[in-house]
């Protein structure tokens, strides 16, 4: 039976239900109290082209789950055990966020507040099963696990940006000179005026700007990574090893597309713009591939677990 059939049967069986509605009245108030969560994440998403596009690949890695690992859908609409669990959990952060607020030093204060991205996620969780049944406890914990992941790491764009810079400007140009390129890296800026880092290349300029720091793709590389270490219920040591072997790929391919870049750039200076953006998207679908390939993605359909 369609989905769209099963929930509407369910709700049709249970719409003279009291319980039933004190149900969908928990998830509403539990609903109105992440909006503020929920404001802030659509609006990083749009000022952040890689958070959004990081969320689109998570998307789509969610679908690719649930088209090869036979999802079953059963008693929709219904607070199930996985539920409830989900839910307690997320009620339970909430009070801790709440009374660490009262007690934790100012200093702490920042930290605390990051509690309320996993109660999110544990609400976001609940409701997911309570819809759709139990059958999905697998999936939901799996991506409403990366999706908290997601969540926290989001916080980090800025601090890490200048950092990551950093280190894309100094392996690339170190990828370059092994490539028999004379290289220079340094900070440029008139006084009053935020700082540039350029790449110089055979005395061509390039500016290590932001959206070269690589943040997108190892942030992306990393929850493919952690998806699938949850997904297939890795233990502690092997999801690490995931994890480190997400980000290094993905640090690799951002260093490779800035290499790529620099060489092509003196021959099509030109269509400079446009080659950027092939060689960009090239290089980031390329990565998340190899990812998904290298970490076991399913890629047909698998038993259900």
């Amino acid at each position: 039976m369609p989905v769209r059939q099963q929930l509407l049967n369910s709700f049709l069986k249970k719409k003279n239900s009291a319980e039933f509605w004190i149900q969908l009245g928990v998830f509403f108030l539990f609903g109105l109290t992440f909006w503020p969560v929920t404001l802030w994440f659509t609006s990083s998403t749009q000022e952040q082209s890689r958070l959004f596009h990081a969320l689109i690949v998570l998307g789509l890695a969610t679908v690719m789950l649930v088209r090869y690992g036979r999802i079953e859908i059963r008693d929709t609409l219904c607070l199930n055990p996985s539920a409830q669990r989900a839910l307690i959990l997320s009620f339970i952060l909430l009070i801790a966020q709440s009374v660490a607020n009262r007690f934790a030093p100012d200093t702490w204060q920042g930290l605390v507040s990051l509690l309320v991205i996993p109660a999110y996620c544990a609400g976001l969780a609940a409701f997911i099963r309570f819809v759709f049944g139990e059958g999905t406890s697998r999936i939901t914990r799996t991506t409403a696990g990366t999706f908290c992941a997601f969540l926290l790491l989001s916080v980090f764009v800025q601090p890490l940006d200048w950092p990551l810079r950093g280190l894309a400007g100094s392996w690339s140009g170190s990828a370059l000179e092994f490539l028999g390129k004379s290289v220079e890296l340094g900070l440029v800026g008139a006084e009053g005026s935020p700082p540039k880092l350029i790449l110089l290349v055979e005395q061509h300029p390039f500016h290590v700007a932001s959206e070269c720091n690589g943040f997108g793709v190892i942030l992306t590389s990393l929850l493919i990574a952690l998806l699938l270490a949850l997904y297939r219920r890795l233990g502690i040591f092997d999801s690490a090893l995931n994890i480190i072997v997400g980000l290094i790929i993905g640090f690799v391919f951002n260093i490779l597309r800035i290499v790529i870049i620099v060489l092509l750039a003196p021959y099509l200076m030109d269509h400079y713009m446009l080659m950027h953006e092939i060689v960009g998207s090239l290089t980031y679908w390329g990565c998340l591939i190899l990812i998904w390939i290298l970490l076991n993605g399913p890629t047909r359909e698998e038993s259900v677990a």
